[in-house]
């Protein structure tokens, strides 16, 4: 992939399908998933230090449906979030 995230933000290729179904967010109009393509190095801290990232690459994510930027590299479309904005693991 050409792009590099900076900072705590991650690249997503999202799935088709929505996962609203899986799990019951109180408030949230639909659940969306997709794949983490790439992560920055962390945000970093007052202290010099870089924050922990909570996914990697590979991980199938879940997150709302106003998250994030869409983006085009290489003709594909991806999501670029925070690592913040990720809101559960689905475990395959």
């Amino acid at each position: 992939m050409r792009l590099k995230p900076l900072s705590d933000c991650i690249v997503v290729e999202q799935d088709e399908e929505v996962v609203s179904s899986i799990i019951f967010v109180p408030g949230a109009k639909k659940l969306f998933s997709g794949y983490v393509r790439a992560i920055g190095p962390g945000k970093k801290l007052e202290n010099g230090k870089l924050s922990n990232m909570d996914v990697q690459v590979g991980d199938h994510i879940m997150f709302g449906e106003y998250t994030g930027q869409t983006t085009t590299i290489d003709g594909k479309d991806y999501l670029m979030m925070r690592n913040t904005e990720v809101i559960g693991l689905i475990n395959e």
